[in-house]
């Protein structure tokens, strides 16, 4: 190596002074002109021969021209070694750029390849491929038990009801187990029960070995083996039949509940942060037994009411019998204290249901192609209510949006029966106050029926809308601002593009200007709560959540219109009001009896 390195330094040095000879002879001086000897002067004639001076002149012409041919080649050299010189370097540069790219496509077409036989892999693992199978659809397939040799050979169809069960807790599921092995084995049911046992047990075993091999995938991106640009081709159809609610297997809401809480349980957060990546946050079942209690004053904001009102507004996106197994969670009375309302011309769903504390009227946001023609429906128009059983027009001056306008009338005349029925049912005594929610559609529908309702006497005590579009043009939304002074909390998260939509102005009537309502809320691109909110900030904070998104597979003004993030953020917004709270109390009682520095350790413990 060292010899090898002498003679690259020989070479190197031999051309430079090859280089460096060339230059100079190409800067060679002019001619020069002869030097005449001085003794030669002393004996010259004072008169020379015209003939000799002739000859002389001649002699000396013909010097200067050889000088200057020579010049002249010498320079022609020089640039023609310069022009080699020079070829050369764009040569050695293609053929670098060249070598660059074939390594760079060599590479991507390795990694393309490596994903390709890793996603071959994990969709043809024996136990992965009956979980995919599962959420593809395949419910009627029967599947092999194959757990125990009691039950070897056996196989079983899945349904809703057996996903449930395999989907349980561990405590739950050890608990099965010990009641099934109390059970005499004489009994009649023992067989088919523990059979059922062993096929709920091997799908979870399928659904779990599916999951590690999701975390797999969610380690290589987050230790910046690939992008997520580059996994979700191979990836994006299992992710969305798992995330996306709009997949779901039968619609069954409880059965992904329950898996969502079985990859919380199981600390699958690579998983977690995976779907995220995708733009699909996935929670725990948000639902709580004391979810509609406890609220106080239900007419002053509140972020727990906020939060109970979320998980209403997304509680309608789902199927009608996990509906009505969470309002019974709540305590509501499905018979005489909850009304569901289902509107298929118009594609409009809503619900009612009434508590010790509050009345609540909850919309659906936009799920089918026909709410997506109810948003664009842009045109506007005279708003009208029912009232005295008749449609007269309303004391608003404005006008609002056709599409969600036709979306509230569809159902506002069986939601004023029910109101009405419940204020008979009174016999004259008041109401709970009524807030009137929804996301996305279902904000906008959430605000006619707010404005429609209070025109008809009923007192509208908070409207809470998330993810809402503009309703109508400025003179309605003021007027309304008006009648319901104080009582519209409005919330957007980050980019949502949804808020931002129709434009302000029509082109239809550029003077006709679309306007918003309420006091904005708004969680930036962390999913903080900002308490002084101003549009400058949002500005900023929505460049930086749309620069993250540019790294992740989803488009930031739609991943951040999903209604689990609105949740998510106002229970971690709940979470540090709690932590405020107790804190502040705690200052209170040590300083009443411990003193400032006993303050300072209790604050280090939270």
């Amino acid at each position: 190596m060292r010899r090898l390195a002498s003679i690259r330094s020989v070479s190197t040095q031999v051309a430079l002074a090859l280089i460096g000879s060339v230059m100079l002879i190409g800067e060679a001086p002019a001619t020069q002109e002869p030097r005449t000897n001085a003794s030669l002067a002393i004996n010259q004639p004072e008169q020379s021969d015209p003939g000799q001076l002739s000859l002389l002149n001649e002699e000396t012409l013909s010097e200067r021209d050889l000088i200057d041919a020579r010049q002249q080649r010498q320079r022609r050299r020089f640039l023609l070694i310069q022009g080699v010189f020079a070829s050369a370097v764009g040569l050695s540069a293609l053929a670098l750029a060249y070598g660059v790219r074939s390594y760079s496509k060599q590479q991507q077409w390795q990694r393309i390849e490596f994903l390709r036989r890793a996603t071959r892999e994990f969709e043809t693992d024996p136990g992965i491929a009956q979980a995919l199978s599962i959420l593809d659809f395949e419910e009627y397939r029967d599947y092999p038990i194959g757990t125990s040799q009691d039950t070897s050979g056996k196989k079983f169809q899945v349904t809703n009801e057996l996903l449930r069960q395999a989907f349980a807790s561990s405590k739950a599921r050890k608990s099965q187990k010990l009641r099934l092995d109390n059970l005499s084995s004489e009994a009649e049911s023992h067989g088919s029960a523990m059979q059922t046992y062993y096929a709920e047990t091997a799908v979870r075993d399928w659904f779990n070995q599916m999951l590690n091999g999701l975390e797999h995938f969610g380690y290589l991106v987050d230790s910046k083996v690939f992008s997520v640009k580059e996994v979700e081709p191979w990836l994006n159809y299992w992710v969305r039949l798992i995330a996306d609610e709009t997949y779901r297997r039968n619609h069954n809401s409880q059965v992904y509940d329950q898996l969502y809480n079985y990859i919380y349980d199981h600390g699958f957060d690579g998983v977690r942060r995976l779907f995220e990546k995708f733009g699909y946050r996935i929670l725990r079942s948000p639902y709580k037994a004391k979810d509609f209690e406890k609220f106080g004053d239900v007419t002053q904001y509140s972020t727990k009411l906020a939060l109970s009102l979320a998980k209403a507004s997304r509680l309608i996106y789902q199927d009608m019998r996990y509906v009505t197994e969470i309002s019974d969670l709540w305590g509501i009375d499905i018979r005489n204290n909850f009304r569901y309302f289902n509107n298929k011309q118009r594609d409009t769903q809503a619900f009612i249901f009434r508590t010790d504390e509050c009345i609540v009227l909850a919309f659906r946001g936009s799920q089918e192609i026909r709410d997506w023609y109810t948003n664009f429906n842009t045109q506007l128009r005279n708003f009208t209510i029912r009232k005295a059983g008749k449609t007269t027009l309303s004391s608003y001056k404005g006008h609002v949006h056709t599409g969600f306008f036709l979306g509230w009338a569809s159902i506002e005349r069986a939601v004023l029966a029910q109101i009405q029925r419940w204020q008979r049912e009174a016999e004259g005594q008041a109401l709970p106050p009524l807030l009137v929610t929804g996301h996305s559609l279902g904000g906008a529908l959430a605000t006619m029926a707010a404005a429609s309702l209070n025109e008809n006497g009923i007192n509208v005590a908070g409207l809470y809308t998330f993810g809402q579009p503009r309703v109508g043009d400025l003179t309605f939304t003021r007027q309304l601002n008006r009648n319901l002074d104080g009582k519209v909390f409005r919330f957007i998260n980050n980019n949502d593009v949804v808020p931002h939509i129709p434009p302000p102005f029509s082109f239809r009537n550029p003077l006709r200007i679309y306007g918003h309502l309420g006091t904005v809320k708004y969680f930036n691109s962390k999913g903080l709560l900002m308490v002084n909110y101003k549009a400058v900030n949002r500005a900023l904070d929505g460049f930086v959540g749309f620069v993250k998104s540019l790294f992740e597979s989803s488009f930031d003004l739609i991943a951040d219109h999903g209604m689990p993030y609105y949740i998510s953020y106002l229970d971690k917004a709940m979470e540090e009001e709690l932590k405020n709270q107790t804190a502040s109390m705690l200052e209170l009682d040590v300083n009443r009896v411990g003193g400032a520095e006993k303050l300072k350790q209790m604050k280090k413990t939270l």
